[in-house]
């Protein structure tokens, strides 16, 4: 299920799906670690002896933000019940506490006495072997706790500090036992203490609301590493007064997004639609990246199990290669790096900057050859995430479990961060490991024959080979490295560099291009024998070839590429976009496989289109094309503004990670390069 409204101060995340519950909580990096993982966190109504889940059946929810912040604006409507709730969440842009405001409306023509129940669902560390949750009777607070991991729920009504009523208890998901049902009878048990795999539940008692009338709750869960640094918080957020808070932190993300006057001026003659998703996603991308530099792919922790939005057994995901307890919550060099340059070109570089200097601190290094290069991935606090690629190739023999992409793309986010901000003294110290040994490993890592560098997996994960996406954003590393050697007055750095980025190019005109076809191969392999093999599956990636600069856009052979890229990638139905490659099977369901569809809709993918287009646009009417995707983007996102990594072709649902930080970012630097063309074309 897609993550419909995520909360982050950098530190502590929240993320609610479409029901309204909490079903991911991270602390204390964003992406790690998830104290709810396989965990659901409902709210709970009671009313005059009727009681119902917000997320069940009966409820319409209108899952939003407030325009231009992170705090939620929901409402939920129960006709049989007649009540109405107005929920407003935020985590404090700088306390680790989610902060909520309930308010019940009550429609009916009578008087009625309402009571809320806060479910909290736990599993601290990652899983829930050993957690303990107990009532503290000093602060009307519940505490869970197991080793470092600490979360205390408390609230406040107009009459009452603390939880009025509270259940702690064993829960198993596979029974439905737990707390939770505990409350379903407008009571709770009173239960202190409960240790093991458990669950807990709080009860707000808003008394009995005249025909009409409403009322107003807080509750607050505060995140922390001890007992004391919970107890400090939930005693701030009661001297502080948790509406104030929440106020504030709506003032800070209204100031954060509107900071860039110079880029909102030029917004402000787009559609509305696109402007509200370039503010939504740039707090997105600040909302998934950590303040210790990280930035996560995605914080939906649905995608490690099967995906199944309508499950039927006759319309299942053809491919499901996260299914077996894997996820997104990784910072990817690839996305992040991409992140970064949408980041320093928006004007929020500080974000950038320690996303540099976490790839820095993190990266693996070879003295000896004066190498550096990134891995495949990591966890949010730096350590080396789980890895998908073998470190021997198909004939047994040693290589490195890389896309060589990600080392290139760190290497120009780097490059980009320079020249925007012009950062010396950050830039300086991180000469030597970012750019000359990250440099000199991509030069050394080549084959000798062909000059192209030597096989890898693609950026999709899904094949090894030497690839058009690789070979371009390699070249334009390299072209970068050398713009700061000859800054540094490392001439032979510069020839050696701007040599093996010369062989590069031969080589992909050599053994990527197909002359029968007219257009580029989107990967090539290299046989023992010494010769290559085409792949000629026309694939969105095909982009890079003129986006990094390889290759000018009007190049005919780039023209003939993009057309097929144009053409063969289009999903044909209601919902349109473009496909990551023909015949894409990743989350494809078999009722999209039977209407023809290439594979589903990805929204970077259908960006890249129109960043090819912008690119390579001589007139202001040939900017309405890519101004026509911003505008099929923000129709397709969620209500609340999030973009899922690939959409459903016939029903237009997220069907896959949600939101995805890449897209997002290829969402503003798609925007900054349309405001771009139209000032110079204008």
């Amino acid at each position: 299920m897609p993550r419909d409204l995520p909360l982050s101060n950098g530190r502590f995340l929240i993320n609610f799906d479409s029901g309204y519950s909490i079903r991911d909580i991270y602390f204390p990096h964003v992406g790690k670690e998830n104290h709810a993982f396989r965990c659901r966190s409902r709210l709970g109504v009671w009313v005059d002896g009727d009681f119902s889940w917000v997320d069940s059946e009966g409820w319409r929810r209108t899952m939003r933000y407030a325009e231009d912040t992170l705090v939620t604006d929901v409402t939920a409507v129960h006709p049989d019940l007649e009540l109405e709730l107005h929920c407003e969440d935020a985590v404090d842009f700088d306390l680790n506490v989610l902060i909520r405001r309930l308010t019940v409306h009550n429609h009916a023509s009578r008087p009625r006495e309402v009571r809320l129940f806060l479910h909290l669902d736990v599993a601290l560390g990652g899983n829930a072997v050993g957690d303990t949750a107990f009532l503290h009777p000093d602060y009307g607070a519940i505490i869970a706790y197991k080793d470092v991991h600490y979360l205390l729920l408390s609230a406040r009504t107009a009459e009452h500090e603390g939880l009025d009523a509270w259940s702690t208890g064993h829960k198993d998901p596979e029974d439905g036992r737990g707390s939770w049902r505990d409350a379903e009878d407008g009571t709770l048990d009173g239960a202190p203490v409960a240790f093991g795999s458990v669950d807990f539940v709080g009860g707000l008692f808003l008394g009995t609301l005249p025909a009409g009338a409403s009322a107003t709750a807080y509750a607050w869960l505060a995140a922390g590493t001890s007992i004391d640094e919970v107890i400090q918080l939930h005693e701030r957020v009661l001297s502080r007064n948790p509406g104030t808070l929440i106020e504030r932190t709506r003032d800070y993300w209204r100031a954060w997004v509107h900071k860039e006057a110079k880029t909102s001026a030029g917004l402000s003659r787009l559609p509305d639609s696109v402007q509200r998703l370039y503010r939504r996603s740039l707090m997105i991308v600040r909302a998934q990246s950590d303040n210790d530099g990280a930035i996560i792919a995605a914080a939906d922790s649905d995608v490690s199990g099967p995906f199944t939005p309508n499950p039927g057994a006759a319309d299942i995901a053809l491919s499901d290669p996260f299914h077996g307890h894997e996820d997104y919550a990784y910072s990817w060099p690839r996305d992040g790096a991409l992140a970064a340059c949408a980041l320093d070109r928006s004007g929020y570089s500080d974000i950038a900057r320690r996303y540099l200097a976490f790839c820095a601190r993190n990266m693996t290094q070879d003295p000896e050859r004066g190498h550096s290069y990134m891995l495949q991935k990591y966890m949010a606090n730096g350590s080396v995430a789980s890895n998908v690629i073998p470190w021997v190739d198909a004939r047994g023999q040693h290589r490195l479990p890389i896309q060589e992409d990600e080392t290139a793309l760190v290497l120009i986010a780097f490059a980009n961060h320079y020249r925007t901000t012009r950062g010396w003294e950050f830039m300086a110290p991180l000469y030597r490991p970012l750019v000359k040994e990250m440099a000199n490993f991509m030069v050394d890592y080549r084959d000798e024959r062909t000059g192209l560098p030597l096989p890898s997996q693609d950026l999709w994960e899904e094949r090894d080979g030497v690839h058009a996406f690789t070979v371009a954003t390699v070249w334009r590393a390299l072209q970068d490295a050398a713009f700061f050697t000859r800054m540094f007055g490392d001439s032979d750095l510069t020839e050696r560099y701007e040599r093996a980025a010369d062989e590069i190019k031969q080589g992909t005109e050599r053994e990527l291009y197909d002359e029968a076809s007219g257009r580029f191969a989107r990967s090539v392999i290299l046989a023992d024998g010494g010769g290559t093999e085409r792949d000629m599956v026309v694939d969105a990636s095909l982009w890079a070839l003129a986006y990094f600069g390889m290759f000018a856009p009007d190049d005919e052979r780039i023209v003939r590429t993009m057309e097929a890229v144009r053409t063969r990638l289009a999903v044909p139905g209601p919902h349109g976009g473009l496909a990551r490659f023909e015949g894409d099977g990743y989350q494809l369901r078999r009722s999209g496989a039977d209407a023809g569809v290439p594979g589903n809709p990805w929204f970077l993918c259908s960006l890249w289109l129109a960043q090819y287009e912008i690119q390579s646009a001589t007139s202001a009417a040939q900017l309405k094309q890519p101004l026509s995707t911003l505008e099929w983007v923000a129709e397709h996102a969620l209500p609340s503004g999030l973009l899922a990594e690939q959409i459903d072709p016939l029903t237009g649902e997220p069907a896959s990670a949600t939101p995805l930080t890449w897209a997002h970012a290829t969402f503003i630097l798609t925007v900054l390069e349309y405001l771009e063309a139209r000032a110079k074309l204008a």
